[in-house]
Formats: C-alpha cells, structure tokens, sequence
C-alpha cells in the first residue's frame, strides 16, 4: 500500500481461445508463467488467432509480434507490425509481460519464439548447471514430442522462486517508473 503498486494473479485455460475477460486480465498482467513447453506453444498460437496472423507470414514476423493481447490497437486488422515503426522503436517483445518457466526447456521455448527477450524470461538456475540461453531456428518440424522435450523435472519451490524473482523486478520497474 506504501507504494501504490498492486500486483495479481489470474489463471487462464490455454485450450481455447481468449475470452474478453482472458483479453482484459492479460492487459493488466506483468507475468506469464508456463508449466511445459506445450503451455507456451498453446498460448503462442492463441495469440496468434487472436491477432489474426496469416498462416504464410515469415519467421522473422512472427518474432516481431506481442506476447499480450492488447499490445497493438484492436482496430487493427492484424497484428503484423509495420517495419518502419519497428525500425523506430525496436522490437515488440520488449514490451509485454515477462515469463516464468519451471525449467530451461521452457524457457529456451519461450526465448525462441521471438516474443520475449532473455531479461524477460526466468526459470530456476540454482539447482542447474548454467545455462546460457540462446535464440534457435524455430522448427515446426522438430522429432521430438512435447513430452520427449519435457522430459525435465519440475522443482516447484525453485521454479516458484523464480516467480517471486519475477515478481520482485515487475514490483521494482513499477515502484521507479522504469521500462522494460
């Protein structure tokens, strides 16, 4: 109460698609957090039906867009942006909300789909060895399964450090006014 900042916390089914009232929580929210790669992936394309996204648009495009619902006017016809404003302010991603991943599989799924940059990812690091992540090709034709590539456990009370840690820089940016 001491400094006006409120943060909170919404559940949102990612096995349909977004309700007005999924679109206006997502609006007011600064963190994402993603139980398996699976998750991402259906929230990714979500939005993508969401904003509208033509099937044939390139990998580079796709990187581009939000990872919120309301990150573009909704009387946009799509979500694509325009290449002279990305020029001018740089990539989307760097506005949205932040992800909190159980393991570095889900994040490394986060980082390259594009939407979130790695200051905007957290998972737990302590009980692992380091791990740097890095953007991949995106490979919709990949061998493995959701379930091969969730293969990791789940640490619940390191992955839920991770949230507070989350939590904590959202709390930080806000208190002083600061961007993303």
């Amino acid at each position: 109460k001491m400094t006006g900042v409120t943060l909170s916390v919404t559940t949102l089914s990612v096995a349909s698609d977004f309700t007005k009232e999924d679109v206006s929580s997502l609006r007011n929210a600064d963190i994402a957090c993603f139980s398996t790669i699976k998750g991402v992936k259906s929230y990714l394309s979500m939005l993508d039906e969401h904003f509208k996204v033509p099937e044939d648009i390139t990998d580079e495009d796709r990187r581009a867009l939000p990872n919120i619902p309301g990150a573009v006017d909704e009387d946009m016809d799509e979500a694509v942006p325009d290449p002279e404003i990305l020029e001018e302010v740089g990539s989307i991603p760097n506005a949205g909300i932040m992800a909190a991943c159980p393991n570095t599989n889900t994040a490394k799924e986060c980082l390259n789909s594009g939407r979130w940059i790695a200051e905007h990812i957290y998972y737990p690091k302590d009980r692992q060895q380091a791990v740097e992540l890095k953007t991949e090709v995106i490979d919709s034709d990949s061998d493995k399964t959701d379930e091969e590539e969730e293969e990791e456990d789940i640490d619940v009370e390191v992955w839920a450090a991770s949230i507070v840690q989350a939590a904590g820089d959202v709390y930080e940016r806000k208190f002083w006014g600061g961007g993303w």
